[in-house]
């Protein structure tokens, strides 16, 4: 069984689902392959934002509906992917992962970022930041993933880097953070049903042939299954 923390299924809100049609395609493959539960975490401060948080939570509640009336069985989570930006203080619990101290930090993939003074601020709030696609931001070293681990912060690859499906990421790099043992999650961060389609199973069976099963296990379920269960209350 898998959980997802990192996808762009909630529909018409940034460059992820357009319709709430393929939102329920997206979630049916993502069930099909064993996706027992799904945070939603569409775009926030960055430009493929389309919408206000409101309709995030308006738009969540639709496909919520839509996905009992099918008659599909999966756990979904509203909850954001937000790109740092140096003038902006979101309001980190209104955008946390499922109401959880988690939270989705993304950050530039070609200007850089003070991602270490970042963790440490998030952190301090009472936060713990997932760093998303780590292994897309080419500023960031094994050294600095250390650091920043250290601080508190959980490191989440997406599936499409580890199967070479990225082009911008050469497959041998998330491996090797694979073998460091630098990764703590592996999410889908799919943005379509065609294209960045849910992969995770497809992933999970490529990383059978090289790591142990209680690696898969907590790459793929246990810690995300940590985060669901730890509430902020």
């Amino acid at each position: 069984m898998f959980i997802d923390i990192h996808t762009h299924i909630l529909y018409d809100v940034d460059d992820g689902s357009q319709d709430i049609e393929t939102s329920l395609l997206m979630i049916q493959k993502a069930v099909a392959d064993g996706t027992e539960s799904i945070i939603l975490t569409p775009h926030v401060q960055s430009r493929p934002q389309k919408v206000e948080r409101s309709v995030h939570h308006e738009h969540f509640e639709i496909l919520k509906k839509r996905v009992k009336e099918e008659g599909i069985h999966v756990n979904l989570y509203l909850g954001a992917e937000v790109l740092y930006r140096s003038h902006l203080e979101p309001d980190w619990q209104e955008l946390s992962l499922a109401g959880t101290k988690y939270v989705l930090l993304e950050f530039s993939m070609q200007d850089l970022s003070p991602v270490e003074d970042v963790v440490y601020d998030v952190t301090r709030m009472g936060f713990i930041p997932i760093v998303a696609h780590v292994e897309r931001y080419p500023y960031v070293d094994f050294e600095l993933m250390r650091k920043i681990k250290d601080l508190g912060a959980m490191i989440q690859v997406n599936a499409t880097s580890i199967l070479g499906l990225d082009k911008k990421v050469h497959k041998k790099h998330p491996m090797k953070m694979l073998k460091e043992g630098l990764v703590d999650i592996i999410a889908s961060d799919t943005h379509h049903i065609t294209y960045r389609e849910p992969n995770l199973l497809d992933c999970y069976t490529y990383l059978k042939k090289y790591f142990p099963q209680e690696d898969l296990e907590k790459w793929f379920y246990l810690n995300a299954k940590k985060i669901l269960s730890d509430k902020n209350t």
